[in-house]
């Protein structure tokens, strides 16, 4: 749910706004309603700085460095400085590496010769010519004719030497230009670089720990002083420049923190309640089960405020659909005991939060997968004694109950758009989406019976809620219009309820190819593992290796769809038909990071 806001407004004399601000902040609990977006100078500068150490935390966190701790004598910005020009002569090395890289590449053919045997050669009157080509280009008369000499050949390519005292021969091949350098003082060269790069290396290695809990405590400051600085650009002038307004939300449940701070430092002010024209802030505040599956609604958006928080109502579908994905009794044992282990180990609560969800996965994998009778893709049904209890026979029934899922999904979503629509604008508003509601529900139910379900008890009365739900749509989707404009329009907006529910629960078909690929991939995994058990000797081992890597692999994949595609279904059809709209800005109080 979102919790209720209210605004206060805060009057204070100029002189003393700012120390206002400073306990303000340490109280931490009003969100500041933001009138002018304009940036100060200092505010510009410390944006810059902690984009700069939020960078190079990124970077040395990938460093993954376990060193100790050590006592940093610099400075917090002289030791960013000081990471800075590491990092940046060690791209200049990395650079000059790869040239002579390049270098040794194009010498390591002729390998290492004396140079001056060369110069004392051309001093004798005889030249060394260096020529390449193509083996398919090399002429045998080359040799007979000159003297020629095959130093190499390297990748379809013929390195070869002619020694002439008088000319060019004028060879049908390439001169080879050599560096100034030779190939033992390239190497030496590279060694030379390779060291100065490995001591960057252990310096970052070394440092990494240190400067990280420095860069973060920096951080915090910074941020701190532009949210102070951005609050004290807020306040509006009044009563000729010596009063200040500054205006801002809270939670009606922190309220009392901030009313006791307010009389204790004689403060006047004015409250008010909320007013979804004016864009509150939203913080959701849902049971334990539900506020696990909060971090997905924000990956796509918060609510407005007078919107639902529509996180309790699809969390046990999300769930559901996961299970569904990975219907296994034997995978969801694997991720509740990994969620749990890595749950004992982490520290960050948010963490540990989203373990407690990956244990619901699990859970519901586990259900879902006794539902379908599967066990590390091993049939179930095959056991006599188990075969009756199994509730899902094949793949015709896993069909069927992904559609139904679908169904109950998306009916229950125009339920909840109804509902909003009658309590943000009257019942009379809300008449046409009831009937919407009404018609598929008796579309859904009558179509069911082609599915084989057995419908004779209630199709003698399906004709009511279909018959009810048409009238209302015709005639009450635009109150207090004429009622042929209405009918006209109904039948317009008929034609889109109709063809968008077909279309919308179509797309519940994914939770069975998901369920069913999942199922098939991890049966051959067995059947493979089987014949390799045959193996005389080494068999067992084999087998054993193959069947923990098959069906790791298979969690891997069916954790991931089983996310991914249910994050699909609720955010696209199940949202679009709840009527969802956003998004609303995130509750966030000024006050220290803690």
């Amino acid at each position: 749910m979102i919790e209720k806001m209210r605004k206060y407004t805060f009057v204070l004399y100029h002189q003393e706004y700012e120390s206002f601000l400073v306990e303000l902040q340490k109280l931490g609990l009003v969100h500041i309603i933001r009138s002018r977006d304009d940036k100060t100078e200092s505010q510009t500068k410390n944006l810059e700085l902690m984009q700069e150490y939020g960078e190079c935390i990124k970077f040395l966190t990938k460093l993954k460095s376990i060193a100790p701790k050590q006592t940093n004598p610099l400075p917090t910005k002289a030791l960013l400085n000081r990471i800075n020009e590491a990092r940046e002569e060690k791209e200049k090395l990395q650079h000059s590496i790869d040239m002579v890289k390049k270098q040794i590449r194009d010498l390591t053919p002729w390998g290492h010769f004396d140079y001056n045997l060369v110069h004392k050669l051309k001093e004798a009157g005889l030249t060394i010519r260096f020529h390449t080509c193509l083996k398919n280009h090399f002429k045998p008369e080359w040799q007979e004719n000159y003297p020629v000499k095959i130093i190499n050949e390297v990748g379809g390519i013929v390195y070869f030497i002619v020694i002439t005292d008088d000319g060019d021969p004028c060879l049908e091949a390439d001169t080879f230009s050599f560096h100034k350098h030779t190939l033992q003082e390239l190497e030496d060269h590279l060694s030379e670089l390779q060291n100065k790069q490995r001591d960057i290396d252990e310096y970052l290695y070394s440092i990494a720990p240190t400067a990280i809990e420095m860069f973060n405590e920096e951080l915090k400051r910074l941020s701190n002083e532009y949210e102070f600085e951005d609050a004290m650009q807020q306040g509006e002038f009044e009563a000729e420049n010596t009063i200040r307004l500054i205006s801002g939300w809270i939670p009606v449940s922190l309220e009392q923190g901030l009313k006791d701070f307010l009389e204790k430092n004689n403060v006047i002010y004015f409250a008010e309640e909320a007013k979804a024209e004016e864009n509150p802030p939203i913080k959701l505040k849902n049971n334990w089960f539900a506020r696990l599956f909060e971090p997905i609604s924000k990956m796509y958006m918060l609510p407005y405020y007078n919107e639902f928080d529509l996180t309790p109502f699809f969390a046990p579908f999300f769930a559901l659909f996961f299970g569904f994905c990975n219907a296994d009794i034997g995978y969801g044992i694997v991720i509740i005991i990994l969620a749990v282990i890595l749950k004992l180990k982490l520290k960050n609560k948010g963490m540990k939060d989203i373990m407690s969800l990956l244990i619901i996965f699990g859970a519901s994998s586990i259900i879902m997968g006794w539902v379908m009778g599967s066990a590390l893709a091993y049939d179930l049904k095959t056991i006599p004694a188990l075969a009756d209890k199994i509730l899902i026979k094949d793949n015709n029934q896993i069909f069927n109950y992904a559609l139904l899922l679908g169904a109950i999904q998306i009916l229950f979503g125009i339920a909840i758009s109804a509902v909003k629509t009658i309590r943000n604008n009257g019942i009379k508003f809300g008449l046409s989406t009831i009937g919407t509601f009404l018609l598929l529900l008796g579309l859904t139910v009558l179509g069911s019976s082609l599915l084989g379900t057995d419908i004779s008890k209630v199709q003698p009365y399906l004709k009511y809620p279909i018959y009810i739900g048409l009238a209302m749509i015709l005639l009450f989707n635009s109150p207090g219009k004429n009622i042929i404009l209405n009918i006209l329009n109904g039948l317009w907006l008929l034609y889109q309820i109709i063809t968008g529910y077909f279309g919308d629960i179509l797309s519940y078909i994914r939770l069975f190819a998901l369920c069913v690929s999942s199922a098939i991939l991890g049966f051959v995994m067995n059947s493979i593992g089987s014949q390799m058990a045959g193996i005389p000797v080494v068999g067992p081992i084999i087998f054993i290796l193959f069947m923990l890597f098959g069906h790791t692999l298979n969690i891997g994949l069916g954790g991931l769809s089983g996310f991914v595609h249910p994050l699909r279904l609720t955010f696209v059809e199940f949202y679009k038909n709840a009527a969802f709209a956003g998004p609303g800005q995130e509750y966030k109080p000024f006050g220290k990071k803690e």
